[in-house]
């Protein structure tokens, strides 16, 4: 059960409430200004009169309107770097994809290299002895590449 303070707190929180005392605070505000100026009025003194400044409306507005030149212009910068960005990731993504279509390719190689290799380490004569020349040409291959025996 609810105590009466949070009651009231739980009413001091919704925009209704706050509505309200905007609108209490703005009607004091004028009828204390009234009262202010009636008093004046009353002593003798001069009473101010209203009179539109159009000078603080026209800094008002030229204000706005380089602020919102300016906001523009931050717009268009930050959509500018957006582009570059994208495009950034795009050609990374290119170039990763061109990276992996080429690794993919050379281990397809180096596989093949080594099934034709196994092939014909793997010959064998028809009395079923293995064939010598095949190995022997794949050892003198290894010396020749070998740079010990080539100095």
């Amino acid at each position: 059960m609810p105590t009466s303070k949070q009651v009231s707190n739980r009413s001091k929180f919704t925009k209704e409430y706050k509505v309200r005392e905007i609108q209490k605070n703005l009607t004091r505000k004028a009828r204390l200004k009234k009262q202010y100026l009636k008093t004046l009025k009353e002593e003798g003194y001069d009473v101010p009169d209203k009179k539109p400044s159009t000078t603080s409306q026209d800094n008002v507005k030229s204000f706005r309107e380089e602020r919102a030149l300016q906001g523009k212009k931050k717009l268009d910068e930050k959509r500018e770097i957006k582009k570059q960005r994208k495009r950034q990731q795009a050609e990374q993504a290119q170039e990763s994809r061109k990276l992996e279509i080429e690794r993919i390719k050379r281990a397809k190689e180096m596989e093949q290299e080594r099934e034709r290799k196994k092939k014909r380490m793997t010959q064998r004569t028809r009395s079923g002895q293995p064939r010598m020349g095949p190995k022997i040409e794949e050892m003198l291959g290894k010396i020749k590449g070998d740079a010990l025996y080539t100095e």
